[in-house]
């Protein structure tokens, strides 16, 4: 008797029920869509190009091991409030100096504004980082660099985030301020692609995600005015990071949310 199996079909009804309403914000083909803040001028994205064979954006491609290279971002023409934010990273094998034997690092940022040609615009970031969660903060070649960790980058920039020290904790009070830890989520062994997810609410909430695991949520989202007051940090577009290290981003894809 022939035996039918069922499940390759249900897999793949299962993934594409999971993706449904989303759409890419990357195509695999070309950099359409997005500038670098060291780019030099039409056609040039810096630090970044496409790897066609990965379908996947490429930091530092080609670049010589252990060279003297610059730090990069890639930012989304288009501005997004209420989302949720796939893709897929991976290292790759090369660092380069100035941090040639750091921990490798990177990052996703949302809710990008200001001046683009800044390379740290400003923003929230999701860190990304080789760093294991129990790592003790440090500077320099010590450093932590983890993936799930809250950055914020803009000195009148703010978020509410639950915090026991300098570390996430969804169990306690939330603590207003800007970079938090988490000692949630790893990466998958070096070489094989870990999954990111945003979910953004807006000014209301941001939910970190590494590998189907929620490593961190934080809140109030705000932009301090100079007479003391904030206002809702509503909106922005997307980041990508090059810092020194070789990786690459792919199956970036978007769906927005209605705003509540």
């Amino acid at each position: 008797m022939k035996k039918i199996c069922v499940l390759p079909l249900f897999v793949a009804l299962s993934v594409f029920a999971a993706d449904e309403g989303f759409k890419p914000l990357f195509d695999g083909k070309t950099l359409a869509g997005w500038s670098a803040a060291r780019g030099a001028g039409e056609g040039d994205h810096g630090a970044f190009s496409v790897n066609a064979g990965e379908q996947a954006i490429h930091v530092y491609a080609g670049r010589e091991p252990g060279s003297t290279q610059v730090n990069d971002c890639l930012v989304s023409d288009a501005e997004f409030s209420h989302f949720i934010l796939k893709l897929e990273y991976r290292w790759v094998e090369n660092r380069f100096a100035p941090r040639a034997d750091w921990d490798r690092d990177a990052g996703l940022l949302f809710h990008v504004h200001g001046n683009l040609k800044k390379v740290w615009p400003l923003s929230m970031e999701m860190q990304m980082g080789e760093s294991p969660g129990d790592k003790p903060d440090a500077k320099g070649r010590d450093g932590r660099f983890h993936t799930g960790d809250l950055f914020v980058l803009g000195k009148q920039l703010r978020a509410d985030t639950p915090a026991t020290g300098i570390f996430y904790d969804p169990k306690a009070e939330r603590v207003t301020g800007k970079s938090i830890r988490t000692g949630l989520g790893k990466e998958k062994p070096e070489g094989e692609w870990n999954q990111m997810e945003l979910h953004i609410h807006g000014s209301k909430k941001a939910t970190f995600i590494l590998n189907g695991e929620v490593v961190l949520e934080t809140f109030n989202l705000v932009q301090l005015q100079d007479d003391g007051t904030s206002i809702p940090l509503e909106k922005g577009r997307i980041g990508l990071q090059a810092e020194w290290a070789e990786l690459m981003y792919r199956n970036i894809r978007i769906k927005q949310l209605p705003q509540e």
